[in-house]
């Protein structure tokens, strides 16, 4: 899955947005066609899925080295 700026004007796939959509989602043939999204409706989508989908840090290398210290190597 890829999101790319949108090439055409395009109406919001969102129900009850009539907005022109400024990006699109690919999924590269698992769906008919791509679905496109306004700005405000990616921005409410991303915090809905901030709700649900909590990303992890990435591990410092710092850190990594201060363990492997600790373990002897």
């Amino acid at each position: 899955m890829q999101i790319e700026k949108c090439k055409h004007p395009t109406k919001c796939d969102f129900v009850g947005c009539s907005n022109i959509a400024d990006y699109q989602l690919s999924t590269k043939g698992l769906l008919k066609r791509e679905l496109a999204f306004c700005e405000k409706c990616l921005k409410e989508m991303y915090v809905e899925i901030g709700k649900l989908q909590i990303p992890k840090a990435v591990e410092s290398p710092f850190k990594l080295k201060k363990r492997l210290n600790k373990e002897g190597r």
